[in-house]
Parts: C-alpha cells; structure tokens; sequence
C-alpha cells in the first residue's frame, strides 16, 4: 500500500515536471522569438505574444527579466524613450537576475540609446558598460553597437582622423561576411560621424547606403529611422530636390509601416523641409500633423521642434505678441535662453537673432548674433580641417590593415601606397571637374522657373548652325502683359508660383531640341531650328494658346488667363548680331504696351 502510494506520488511529481519543462519551454521560445538585435526593431505584430506571455505566473525572474527587456526595444521603436528608459531601469536594479546574459547588456545598452535619442551625455557611461559586458565573440551585436556609440559620441580626446580611422577599421572588419543589418548599422555610425565633421554631402551618401542596406533585413520602424537621417543631411548640405525624393521614399514607406515613430519621423522630415526651403505656407499646413504625431510618441524634441516652427510662423507674420509668448515660455523675456537640443543648431540661432530684432531688442540681438556666429566660426574650422582629415583617415585605415604585410612585403607596401596616392589625386581632379560643372550649369539656370537665363538662351541660340535650304530660325518673345494681375489675384506670396506654372506651361509644349529661356521679369524666349516659317508661326499660335489656359484647372468657372503679346522673328541665314535684334525687339513690346495702356 505504501509502495502504491509511492509510485503514485513520484508519477505526479514527473508528470508536474514534465509540464513545469515543457512550459519553459515554450516561454524561452518566446524570448526567443521577440528578440531582436541591437540595431534592429522586431516586428511590432509579437507585441501582443509578448504582453501575454509577461502574465504568466510561473515565469522565473530572468524570463521575466528578459520579457521586460524584450518590451523595451518595442518602446524604443514607437518612440516611447522616456517609458522605456523608466522601465528598464527599474529592471536592472533587481538582485536576482544574470548580469552575464544576453538580456542584461542589451538592457543596459537600451537604456543608452534611449540617452542617446536625446543627446543625453549619460549615454557614455551605459555604452561603456555595454560594451564590457559584450565581446566579439559574445553578444556581438550588442559590443559593436555600444562600440560604434562610444567612438562616435564619447570620444572627445580622440581627434577625428583618429575616430574616422576606428570607425574604418570596424567596417573593414565586417566588410567581408558581415550581414545587411550590420553593415547598415556601421555605414549608419560612419554618417553620424561625417555630420559631426560638417561634411553633410559625405554623411548622406553613408546614410543613404545604410537605408539601402536596411531595407533587406529591418522591420517595422525601423526601416525609417536611417533615412531621416539623410534626409537631414541632404537638406544641410544644399541637395534639395535628392531630400524631396528621399522624403516621397519616407512618405511610401510609412504608408506601410503606419507606426507612431514612422508617422512622427514622416511629419518631422516635411517641416524640416519646409522650413529649409522657407516655404511658410506650407510649413503652416502640414504643422498640426506634426503636433498630432509628436503627441502620440512623447517626444520633448518634437514638442520643442513643434513650438519653434510656430514661433517662426508667427514671425513671418510679423505676429510680434506670438513671438514675445514663444520668449516667455521659454523664459529668454529678459535674457537669452536657448533649448539644450537647440544649442548648435544653425537655423535655430538664426532665428533667435531674428526674433529679437523684429523686437528690436538691440542687447539681445547683439548676444545672439554672438552665439551665431561662434557657432558658425567653429562649424567653419571643423569643416576647413576635415578635408584633410578625410584623406588621412583613408590613409590611417589602409596603413593599419596592412601592418602585417609589412614585414613580409615592403616593395608591396611601397606599391599599395602609390596607388592610394594615385586614387586619392584622381579621386580629387574628377571631384573638382564635377563640381566646377556643375557651378556653371547652376549659372546658366532661372533660379526661380528653372529655365535658362537670359545670357544662356541668346548664348545657345548663337551658336545655331545656319538653317537647312528652305527652313528657318524662329524666335519669338512671350511678354506675359497681366503677371501683375494674376500675382495679386492669386496672393502677394505666390509670385515665383505663378512664374513656375507659365514655365511648365511653356516645357510641356516645346519639342525636345527646341531653346527656351526666361528673357526677362515678365518675358519668355523661345528659339525653333531648322522649322519651315509657316510651321513655326503655327506652333507659336499654339504656344499662346496653351499660355491662356495655364491655370484653367485652378478653379471650374473663373480661371485666370495668362494675356501674352508675341513678337516674332525669323532668320534664314545663321543669327548674327542676337542681342541689337533682340533690343529692337523688346523695344517694340514696350511701345507696344504703352500705347495699350494709353
């Protein structure tokens, strides 16, 4: 009976423990699961899982220690750092739990990123902490992020070419089986970098190939936190219309992820924009969007981002007790106060300078165009060295992989540093031929309606090659008679609108080998080659014609139309003496309006 007994109890015990097994099981698949790596965000879709899981009473404390953290890199990739930063610290500060694990660094390495997001310097101490915690070998995720954190931010006795030649060098490291989300993560660190350096243009490009990287392995939000970045350095660095299609890129992606962090970033990436090319309209349009999505994740830069895009509304609309409210809030009525996040920021200190003149507080504006322009003195001697700094970074990194070569192959070494030098000259003579190329086509464009100016039209136009036999060059001049008009019906601001509609006007109507330019404030150039006369005069009627409707489609009854008087000349032989014909011409369109007037 006793032994009966026995049996029956020990038969309960295992099958208990069998369960007890097979339940911690699962829960550790689950950890499992949810896990993702530094650099990356999980799916937002295990969330759910997660939180259920988390209710389970017979986790052990490191399962639910693991859980926890797990659930911190969710928040972090909502956007929700401060929740995120609270949770996790009251985590670590439990006894029983494994400061070896896996879950323990990446907990402390989270709690410096969410530092990180708001360039808290005591990020510096978590990465460290991180970064003892983790190895090559051992949690190496996490040792490269808190690596690439520690070179980027918490270095300040190192000097650049050194920073860049680590930060080369982890990349050389990975460069042969890294993988996408690695490689994304270090290109990503390396554009950080280069903005810190004021070398906007190269930071893009390192941003712009982590996105592309990215997009192979990142989910959720993820997939957009790099390419703000670039969007941000493309806009510094005066790469306008590559920020627009960056930011149509943001626009798409978000449409699929559809998170608060990704709608945040999308509406944070347009005012910037907006603000960038002082498109105030705009910027007041898409405004509240970015008050609603900054709302929805918590951040304090976007509520500061938020009141400073309205402060600088109201400055444009010479809204002085708006401005002087914005001053109060912040408490700068009596004294200059600029938000930490804001110190170093350029078009920040250029608007407090601005505030305080439209106040014209004399003493304030005076200590903040000091604040401006040390900042700019100092943007401007980081950027002088970093040339040289670039240059000797590649030269640092390349010496540094080939340390061993060195004793075994000194003609190699001599060889390998020629052509670097070689490389480097070349890379320097295509670099300053593409630039000055581009400097002369900037100058030959309408800086307003994107077509050839004046001196660039007649320039091409001189350069014709005299008609076939029977054909002719034609040149007729658009004057535009009621611009005025149309520009005060359609409101003072939209000048330059306007011009850009008539501009369309003409481009979707001209042929391709046809010369079109803007001839002056209100006037229009347009040369045909090698056209019959008769052809060409028709084709003119039809430029005209198209001219009238150019704003048909604004609105369903009352459009505006363009009223242009043409002045027309055509030459069978090759031009010479372009600019008296032209004179003659405006001339004429002048008498011409005058005498309509009169």
């Amino acid at each position: 009976m006793v032994r009966r007994l026995y049996l029956t109890v020990l038969s309960l015990f295992c099958v208990l423990f069998a369960a007890s097994a097979l339940a911690n099981s699962n829960i550790d698949a689950v950890i499992e699961k949810v896990r993702s790596p530094s650099y990356d965000c999980p799916s937002q879709s295990l969330l759910p899982e997660l939180e259920q899981t988390l209710t389970l009473e017979s986790l052990t404390p490191q399962q639910r220690f693991a859980l926890t953290v797990a659930k911190g890199q969710f928040l972090i990739c909502r956007g929700k750092y401060e929740e995120a930063e609270k949770m996790l610290l009251k985590a670590i500060m439990q006894s029983n739990i494994d400061e070896s694990s896996y879950a323990f660094a990446s907990a402390i390495y989270q709690i410096g990123f969410t530092y990180d997001a708001r360039e808290n310097p005591a990020r510096c101490k978590y990465y460290q902490q991180a970064q003892d915690l983790s190895s090559p070998e051992r949690h190496s995720d996490i040792f490269t992020s808190s690596s690439l954190g520690l070179i980027n931010y918490c270095s300040e006795s190192s000097s650049p070419e050194i920073k860049l030649g680590k930060m080369f060098g982890v990349l050389k490291r990975y460069s042969d089986n890294g993988s996408p989300g690695e490689l994304a993560h270090i290109h990503n660190a390396i554009g950080l970098l280069y903005g810190n350096l004021e070398q906007h243009a190269l930071a893009a490009e390192q941003y712009l190939k982590a996105h592309k990287m990215g997009l192979l392995v990142y989910k959720g939000s993820n997939k957009v936190s790099i390419i703000i970045s670039a969007i941000v350095s493309l806009l510094s660095s005066g790469q306008i219309d590559k920020a627009y299609q960056s930011i149509l890129e943001l626009d798409a992606l978000n449409s699929e992820i559809n998170t608060p962090l990704s709608n945040f970033l999308y509406q944070y990436a347009l005012s910037i924009y907006h603000r960038k090319t002082r498109d105030y309209n705009n910027l007041a349009y898409t405004l509240p969007d970015l008050e609603e999505a900054t709302a929805n994740i918590s951040s304090s830069l976007g509520h500061k981002l938020v009141a400073w895009h309205k402060a600088e509304l109201c400055l444009h609309n010479e809204e002085l007790t708006c401005v002087k409210q914005y001053l109060a809030d912040i408490g700068a009525l009596d004294k200059i106060v600029i938000p930490k996040v804001f110190e170093t920021n350029l078009d920040y200190l250029s608007f407090n300078v601005s505030m305080y003149l439209a106040l014209k507080d004399i003493a304030l504006t005076k200590e903040a165009h000091n604040i401006y322009s040390k900042e700019v003195t100092k943007r401007r001697e980081v950027a002088q060295d970093t040339a040289l700094i670039v240059g000797a970074a590649n030269l640092y990194t390349r010496i540094y992989d080939l340390e061993s070569a060195i004793e075994k192959a000194e003609e190699q070494r001599r060889h390998t540093l020629y052509t670097a030098i070689l490389v480097f000259l070349l890379f320097v003579i295509i670099a300053g031929y593409v630039l000055r190329k581009k400097h002369v086509a900037r100058k030959a464009i309408d800086p307003v309606t994107l077509l050839l100016n004046a001196d660039s039209a007649i320039a091409r136009i001189n350069k014709l090659d005299a008609p076939k036999k029977g054909r002719a060059i034609a040149i007729a001049i658009f004057d535009i008679s009621n611009l005025r008009e149309i520009t005060r019906k359609m409101g003072s601001t939209k000048g330059d609108f306007v011009l850009r509609q008539i501009a369309q006007t003409f481009q979707n109507v001209i042929r391709g080998n046809d010369i079109l330019g803007r001839f002056g404030t209100d006037q229009f150039i347009l040369c045909l080659h090698n056209i019959e006369e008769r052809s060409a005069r028709q084709f003119f009627d039809r430029v005209q014609s198209a001219l009238e409707s150019t704003f048909e489609s604004d609105t369903n009854d009352d459009y505006l139309v363009v009223e242009s008087q043409m002045s027309v000349f055509v030459a069978t032989e090759k031009i010479t003496g372009l600019n008296d014909i032209l004179d003659d011409i405006a001339m004429s369109i002048d008498m011409g309006n005058r005498s309509g007037s009169n």
